[in-house]
């Protein structure tokens, strides 16, 4: 027991005040991390469309069948977690963030002893640790991709603690540290394969460390490692006749980012038409490797393009958590942004860097550079993206706190020489090619639309349209001209309005927030026929209109309402897209779908329904929450429910909730949604009326 406190006592700074200002940086980061968490739920992106995917095919029993028809396997630990996170949150994808969320917590205090590590010979070696862990907390890129469906936080977690037990190893041999660092390398490997190449440097490393003692660990962090790898590697072997030792996202890149002379959709399409990954990971090896043989000066002319994408700032859809991509960013979001990730990036990487010729020059050192040199070469020579940073700050952040613990102290002057150096480089990737119009752009749009809410706030309406119009005229964007729209309907100029919300569509087709305010002006006005097809947009499909009226909440409530009939666009969530049968409009419901009704006095609530669900399906088990919840039934015909609903002052939300089924039953295997019963129509009347 006195062993286990003396080394729990080792993971923490040794003296109180210290330990108090560990507190407050994990609290921090957890605060900042929970703030963008409380933000709308923002829109996936990237990689996250491809997670949330897999994820939810494991947690549905469908395995990974997503990869039979996707350009690449991937490797599997990221997607088990979130399915993990999934189901541990009922399968809601915002709750799904925390565990993530916790882990990006957790990585702050592994900054803490790996920064602590690095300067374990040098002063000041605590104050290293927390300054890396406070560059974590702040650095909002660590923050943002806490709350994305993304494996980076993990897998930074997870070489953390590799690179940790290696340490550890290197100043205290022993066979625990090395059989737990060949796991944890082994699940790093598994969320992302890049550290695969590297583990025979790792094995040189510790040769070098302890030569001839570093046998039976050497052994025994490869077999460790190896242990965790392979069941995954059999199971690919199984499934695809081929062992895929992780993935095969090196075939792809191979090809795709060789100047394959093919647009990467075309590409996509041909390796998504292999059904087999194994097959289709040979046939892009082997169109990469004839692209080289053609002309080996491709990978020369790779180098510094793949440098550029790797260290410049690129305006890209996960950079800001948005409900959807097309919205502007607030002002202060976008200025923090530009703070404390546009600014404190390059700031933290000089750091980074003069840290680095600070440091001691030693075994630790070697390895740590030698993986960052690692990331940087097979970067230049595969392909780069702004992204891959995260594959450097678990070692740059801990070396950036270094060089702010020992700011003053006298550093060799080649050190300083080579750290200018490796500045210069980086500077000419990043200066040139930062989107410095962008930013200004977005700054100034955001300031106007900022004064025009303030405007708006006390009414003075002839400011707030020329605010929108300057920002309209600094940065177009869907948001800006809804904004302007609005401001001229309160005006009363409607044909203005109308324009501004055209202009809106017009500019990103595919943005719903557009044809939403189209559709509720043409509604006001009486023009049904012109909210059907705003509401109907060819470039939004259903399910994203209704969702986002829903969250919009500015629909006007009605007492009736025909379901699917192209009117109820924020009145009810939890639905499917509109079918027909006959003159009959209707929507499938799913396992809980809500209503929003006026309030009021007592009323009596109309529903008609039906329940078609084929034999071995789940009953229904439909129930109806308002106040209180109440069983209805249903059946397999089309029927009215009638409902008493007492008095409520505020908005009616009714919550109609039953056991779904998939059809799949049917034998639709492509159809995975998770049926109810379908809705044709509501009616609300008040219950003084119908006594009358």
């Amino acid at each position: 027991m006195q062993h286990l406190t003396s080394w729990l006592r080792s993971l923490l700074p040794t003296t109180s005040r210290r330990r108090w200002t560990l507190l407050a940086i994990l609290l921090a980061g957890l605060a900042l991390r929970l703030l963008l968490w409380a933000l709308p739920v923002h829109q996936p992106a990237n990689d996250e469309v491809e997670y949330l995917s897999v994820a939810r095919d494991l947690l549905a029993g469908r395995g990974w069948q997503f990869y039979a028809s996707y350009p690449w396997l991937r490797a599997p630990l990221y997607p088990l977690w979130l399915a993990g996170s999934l189901a541990l949150c009922g399968g809601d994808a915002h709750l799904a963030a925390l565990p993530n969320i916790a882990l990006s917590v957790v990585q702050l205090w592994l900054l803490w002893l790996l920064g602590r590590r690095v300067a374990a010979h040098a002063a000041r070696a605590e104050q290293a640790g927390l300054w890396a862990a406070g560059a974590g907390a702040l650095l909002l890129t660590q923050a943002t991709f806490a709350n994305l469906w993304m494996s980076e936080t993990l897998w930074s977690t997870l070489w953390l603690v590799t690179l940790l037990l290696l340490l550890r190893w290197q100043a205290r041999p022993s066979w625990p540290s090395s059989a737990l660092a060949g796991v944890a390398l082994g699940l790093t490997i598994l969320t992302r394969s890049l550290p695969l190449a590297f583990a025979p440097l790792i094995v040189a490393w510790m040769l070098w460390c302890q030569r001839r003692r570093a046998i039976a660990p050497v052994a025994l962090l490869t077999l460790a490692c190896c242990a965790t790898i392979a069941p995954w590697t059999l199971r690919n072997w199984r499934a695809y006749g081929q062992p895929i030792l992780v993935e095969t996202g090196f075939s792809y890149n191979l090809w795709a980012f060789s100047e394959p002379g093919l647009e990467l959709s075309t590409i996509n399409a041909t390796l998504s038409a292999i059904p087999n990954p194994a097959e289709r990971a040979d046939y892009a090896a082997d169109q990469g490797y004839a692209l080289l043989r053609a002309d080996p000066a491709i990978v020369l002319r790779k180098l510094w393009p793949n440098m550029v994408y790797l260290w410049r700032v690129k305006p890209i859809e996960d950079r800001f958590l948005q409900p959807n991509y097309y919205r502007d960013v607030p002002l202060g979001y976008f200025v923090a942004a530009l703070v404390f990730d546009d600014l404190a990036y390059v700031l933290l990487l000089l750091a980074a860097l003069w840290g680095l010729a600070h440091a001691p020059r030693d075994r630790r050192l070697a390895l740590l550079l030698l993986w960052l040199l690692y990331v940087v070469g097979t970067t230049a020579l595969t392909h780069g993206e702004a992204r891959y940073r995260h594959f450097l700050w678990p070692v740059l952040l801990p070396y950036a706190g270094l060089a702010m613990a020992r700011a003053g102290v006298a550093t060799p002057r080649w050190q300083r020489a080579t750290a200018a150096a490796a500045a210069l480089i980086i500077a000419l990737a990043y200066l040139p090619n930062y989107p410095w119009s962008w930013a200004a752009s977005q700054t100034a749009r955001g300031w106007h639309r900022q004064q025009g809410q303030q405007a708006l706030s006390v009414h003075d309406l002839e400011r707030a349209h020329r605010e929108f119009v300057a920002a309209v005229s600094a940065a177009p964007s869907p948001d800006g001209w809804i904004a302007l729209g609005s401001v001229d309907e309160l005006r009363g100029d409607f044909s203005a309005a109308a324009e501004d919300y055209a202009a809106a569509i017009n500019l990103n087709t595919d943005y719903p927030d557009g044809p939403l305010r189209y559709g509720l002006l043409k509604l006001r006005q009486g023009d049904l026929a012109a909210v059907r097809d705003a509401w109907n947009p060819p470039y939004v499909p259903d399910d994203v209109m209704l969702d986002w009226a829903w969250q919009a909440d500015a629909r006007p409530l009605t007492t009736t309402l025909d379901v699917g009939g192209g009117l109820d666009l924020g009145l009810l969530s939890g639905v499917y897209p509109a079918e027909s049968e006959g003159d009959t409009t209707y929507r499938w419901t799913s396992a809980s779908t809500t209503l929003r009704l006026p309030g009021g006095g007592p009323a009596l609530l109309a529903l008609r329904l039906r329940d078609p669900r084929p034999s071995g399906a789940p009953a229904a088990n439909l129930t109806l929450c308002a106040s209180a919840c109440t069983p209805i039934s249903s059946s397999g015909s089309w029927r009215v429910i009638w409902l008493v609903l007492p008095q409520q002052a505020d908005v009616r939300e009714l919550r109609l909730i039953s056991q779904p089924w998939r059809p799949d039953l049917l034998g639709v295997a492509a159809d995975q949604r998770q049926l109810g019963v379908q809705l044709d129509w509501l009616s609300l009347m008040p219950l003084a009326a119908t006594a009358r």
